[in-house]
């Protein structure tokens, strides 16, 4: 008779055991989740045009669309933008494409969006357009203010040359 109440603290230790590790594994998926979120840039920075794209150093490079590229006057990836090499062009939800630029193993990005649309408004505007820069990775990485300005400068010129005889591409 003695069995029964044996059977009994073992299948209460297994059923504890295994709740016990359900809530840590609960745990470890909902911590790898939250680790992932990029922080939200501060208003009124240059940053605050449009969210940073999902990953750090974004999906593999892909030809723009060619309505871009015509619209930038044939910046694809490739091009050297005051001395910064464009590596990706990454199109967003919200109206807004990211083109890419690397030096070495630094990188920032220049947006591109609809005139009125950032909040606060990008530095640089255009007839049609405004133009934004940041995102410096890897995130320690020093890259003058004047600098990355100076290649959305360059960015906006382009988009200056050709936005009155190219329609606004999908994605913008």
């Amino acid at each position: 008779m003695t069995a029964p109440s044996e059977k009994s603290p073992r299948l209460f230790a297994r059923i504890a055991a295994a709740a016990l590790l359900l809530g840590v594994l609960g745990f470890l998926v909902t911590a790898q989740s939250s680790s992932s979120n990029a922080p939200t840039p501060p208003a009124g920075s240059a940053e605050a045009l449009v969210p940073a794209p999902p990953d750090a150093f974004g999906p593999a490079p892909a030809p723009p669309d060619p309505a871009l590229v015509a619209l930038l006057d044939g910046l694809t990836v490739g091009t050297e933008v005051n001395g910064w090499k464009v590596v990706n062009f990454y199109p967003t939800n919200e109206s807004v494409v990211w083109v890419e630029l690397q030096r070495g193993e630094i990188f920032f990005s220049v947006g591109i969006g609809p005139k009125g649309t950032g909040k606060p408004p990008p530095p640089i505007q255009t007839e049609s357009y405004e133009v934004g820069y940041g995102m410096p990775r890897p995130r320690d990485a020093v890259i003058p203010t004047q600098e990355m300005m100076a290649a959305a400068e360059q960015v906006a010129a382009r988009i200056r040359k050709r936005e009155k005889e190219v329609p606004r591409p999908k994605g913008l």
